[in-house]
């Protein structure tokens, strides 16, 4: 396999694990709390800052496929940040 179809599957992985561990962990503990975050933003934050250093990181060192890689961070981040940002608006 190549190179970048291999980190492209870790990032797809990633993403979808920490974002089905937030939803999950959502439902069993619910989306707010009284006065500490939640659990699922918690795991959203972490995710967001993980996911931000490595595509800065292969934005610097990506020569071949850095197209599919961005796509890949930027759905990523995407679909994680609406999590959070819905957890937040709970909290409002």
């Amino acid at each position: 396999m190549s190179k970048i179809i291999v980190k492209t599957i870790l990032y797809v992985a990633f993403y979808s694990f920490f974002c089905a561990i937030s939803i999950y962990a959502g439902i069993k503990c619910g989306f707010t709390d009284s006065h500490t975050p939640p659990i699922p933003f918690a795991i959203e934050l972490f995710t967001l800052i993980v996911g931000i250093v490595l595509m800065i990181i292969d934005i610097k060192i990506a020569k071949e496929g850095r197209l599919i890689i961005i796509l890949v961070h930027s759905l990523g981040l995407l679909a994680n940040g609406l999590v959070a940002g819905y957890v937040i608006m709970l909290a409002i």
